[in-house]
């Protein structure tokens, strides 16, 4: 890295320290910039985890607005009298008596912006910042309230250098983090085809929202990090108005992920030393709608008819379930690992990295895998063919096809020569191309040129 040549005052925002890759890259840069010798400042939607200097909460819309202070107590007393029960029935009830506006609006299938806390971001930061690095800014999974006012961008744009480091393109749609197939982003949304996909609405005001979040951009002066030539390609075919853009790609510490022993690793965790580990990680791997789980049940059955192994496991981390079943090929559940330490031995563990998403902007995951020198059979989906050479570090495939992703699964675990000169291919390019001080070393750069005097 270079030196420090000047000492700049960075606030990033974000849903969450802790969770999927998009919130663990905040907290990990947030990190980085500190030990570079910056003062840098977290602000997040969720509180959780270990308390970190510098890390702070935005205030939620319950505890800015004196009103629905109230309302929150008296919803609070009605659940210490029915013992809790019934939370899950009135607690919209109650949100509609405190934010009348955001329920009808919810109810109509307009997104949620109504974050009063956000507007207070500069006064709250313990330093007024130079710049403001903005990862993703819509909700978070399972969590209805808003954490950031999209509509707080022009003013605050305009006081300060802004960067999006969007790690999906929520930013383009009507509603959702991924269209996956869908193409209607194009063309302003409306009659979208799935209002479930997470964030989901109620009702179809997608071309609304579209044009809603257009306008707000419009006003702003904003810069853009994207972390996969994919992503920046969108941007630039949706024709957002940005003063400057740049890819940087997303990082990881290829010191703490590295190859190790694999027995010593399997030993470490329980498993057995003489089966075969075919690795897949994610958080809610079986019911995320972009994580692919059916193709992996499909894989594991093809693999399992098509290949005589004496025996191989699909180990999923992240997710509990029961084992299944497929001749000799098994699909078992790490559950989700509360200490993130124990992940590189997970990778050492495996033969194996499987990834095949539906839809990924850049995962962290995968680099992790190849940093850990695992040959990586995944969906050529997103960003993720700028990770893995077809070939050379690993093995694409086309969405949705298990057959091919089987197939190549079965060449690796056959000959073991091939399949370590690739997670060779793969350790060597994660060191050249993504390792970690390389992302937050760009990301320094950039932003001391931004920050600097006119």
């Amino acid at each position: 890295m270079k030196a420090v040549t000047r000492r700049l005052r960075i606030l990033q925002v974000a849903p969450s320290a802790t969770g999927g890759g998009g919130e663990q890259m905040a907290l990990l840069l947030h990190r980085a910039f500190r030990r570079l010798g910056h003062r840098s400042m977290l602000a997040v939607g969720r509180m959780a985890g270990p308390v970190e200097e510098d890390v702070f909460p935005i205030p939620g819309r319950w505890t800015v607005a004196p009103a629905a202070r109230v309302v929150r107590r008296l919803f609070d007393r009605v659940l210490r009298l029915t013992g809790g029960r019934g939370s899950t029935r009135l607690f919209p009830l109650f949100e509609a008596l405190a934010f009348p506006r955001v329920a009808w609006d919810l109810w109509r299938g307009y997104e949620d912006y109504t974050a009063p806390g956000s507007h207070r971001l500069l006064r709250l930061a313990p330093e007024p910042p130079d710049i403001v690095l903005l990862h993703n800014l819509h909700a978070r999974w399972n969590k209805r309230e808003a954490f950031f006012d999209l509509r707080f961008l022009p003013q605050l744009s305009r006081t300060l250098p802004v960067i999006l480091f969007p790690h999906d393109p929520w930013l383009l749609t009507g509603h959702c983090a991924h269209p996956i197939d869908c193409t209607r982003w194009r063309i302003g949304c409306g009659r979208c085809p799935d209002l479930n996909i997470y964030p989901a609405i109620r009702r179809d005001a997608t071309a609304g929202n579209f044009r809603r979040k257009r306008k707000i951009i419009s006003r702003s002066r904003l810069f853009l990090a994207a972390p996969s030539q994919w992503l920046l390609d969108m941007f630039e075919q949706a024709g957002i108005a940005l003063v400057a853009s740049r890819r940087i790609c997303n990082g990881v510490d290829t010191a703490r992920f590295s190859p190790g022993g694999r027995r010593a690793a399997r030993a470490a965790l329980g498993l057995d030393p003489d089966r075969r580990i075919i690795m897949v990680s994610g958080n809610r791997l079986k019911t995320n709608p972009w994580k692919g789980y059916g193709w992996l049940m499909e894989t594991a059955e093809r693999l399992g008819r098509a290949v005589k192994l004496p025996g191989a496991d699909f180990l999923c981390v992240g997710d509990e379930g029961e084992t299944q079943h497929f001749g000799g090929v098994r699909i078992c559940f790490a559950g989700y690992v509360e200490d993130p330490s124990r992940m590189p031995a997970y990778y050492r563990a495996a033969d194996i990295y499987l990834h095949p998403s539906r839809a990924d902007t850049a995962p962290l995951s995968v680099l992790e895998a190849m940093a850990c020198g695992l040959p990586v059979v995944a969906t050529a989906v997103g960003g993720i063919p700028e990770q893995v050479e077809d070939g050379r570090s690993g093995f694409l495939a086309a969405p949705g096809d298990a057959e091919t992703m089987a197939a190549r699964i079965g060449q690796l675990l056959a000959d073991r020569r091939r399949s370590g000169a690739m997670g060779k291919k793969a350790r060597a390019r994660a060191v050249k191309d993504f390792d970690f001080k390389r992302q937050s070393s760009e990301f320094i750069d950039w932003m001391t040129e931004l920050a600097a005097p006119a």
